[in-house]
């Protein structure tokens, strides 16, 4: 059609140049294509010219890897400082609470949902990339554990790998909290017990512990909040999330179900976590 061409050749070891002066390994040829008019306007021959650019094609992945690697590292480093950082807001909580007792319950609410965000930051450290349900979900109860004392049980019924995209780790994580929380405020018992498991390309956890619901009680009754269920309610996407209160015997369960988008099996290319 009278017009030039340009692409690459990637030609592999043992093929017609793939091999040059006895080098293995594929070879990349940027071939251009010209057509040379005869004198009637016409395309009578058409010229090819190959360069071997394997040597520049190697550098340039070469460049483009090491700034993915550093970037890489940069984030993780900014995810390391946050979780010091939110850490450290807490510890001032705390040391708060302790002159002022009078706001101790509001500021150990709020030192709960501080730690829970820097427990989504102190998994990002460790992997890049969307965050494990279930490693969420075990951190989370360490770190309730912590602060009230109390033993949580972390149970994974078989294979869960769901993930958590970045925009739904922090909502899922201050949900976790507030849940589990209310659980050991409102409960009798002495410890709670938490399950996860799969349904499909969608999970399902479950905290229970022994309580008893006021007659009547509809969680969908309760008002979007800042704090305990009306925080757990504003915090979950209406779409693909939904919250139940159950009374079973002399436990009182909190049951989320989590649906796409807001978890997502893993795909090529996702590194997995493993369960702290």
């Amino acid at each position: 059609d009278g017009q030039r061409r340009q692409h690459e050749w990637r030609a592999e070891a043992g093929s017609p140049g793939g091999d040059v002066e006895g080098e293995g390994g594929e070879r990349v040829w940027d071939c251009r294509l010209a057509p040379l008019e005869d004198g009637n306007a016409q395309p009578a021959q058409v010229l090819l010219v190959a360069t071997d650019v394997t040597e520049q094609r190697a550098a340039e992945l070469a460049r483009l890897q090491a700034a993915i690697a550093q970037r890489e590292v940069l984030v993780r480093e900014v995810h390391h400082r946050i979780k010091n950082n939110l850490q450290g807001v807490a510890g001032l909580l705390q040391q708060t609470a302790v002159r002022r007792p009078e706001v101790a319950t509001v500021l150990s609410e709020a030192v709960g949902q501080v730690q829970a965000i820097a427990q989504v930051y102190g998994l990002q450290v460790g992997a890049s990339g969307p965050l494990a349900v279930a490693s969420l979900l075990q951190a989370i109860a360490s770190s309730v554990q912590r602060t009230f004392g109390r033993r949580i049980a972390v149970v994974v019924q078989g294979e869960v790998p769901h993930l958590l995209p970045e925009a739904e780790s922090i909502p899922v994580a201050l949900t976790l909290n507030e849940l589990m929380t209310n659980a050991i405020k409102h409960g009798t018992g002495d410890d709670l017990r938490c399950e996860l498991l799969a349904r499909g390309d969608a999970i399902c956890i479950r905290i229970a512990g022994t309580a008893q619901l006021p007659p009547g009680f509809e969680a969908s009754q309760v008002r979007a909040g800042v704090a305990g269920l009306g925080l757990v309610r504003a915090l979950l996407p209406r779409r693909s999330a939904t919250l139940a209160l159950l009374q079973e015997g002399t436990e009182v369960v909190a049951q989320v179900d989590l649906l796409p988008p807001s978890v997502r099996l893993p795909e090529a290319g996702d590194q997995r976590q493993s369960v702290v």
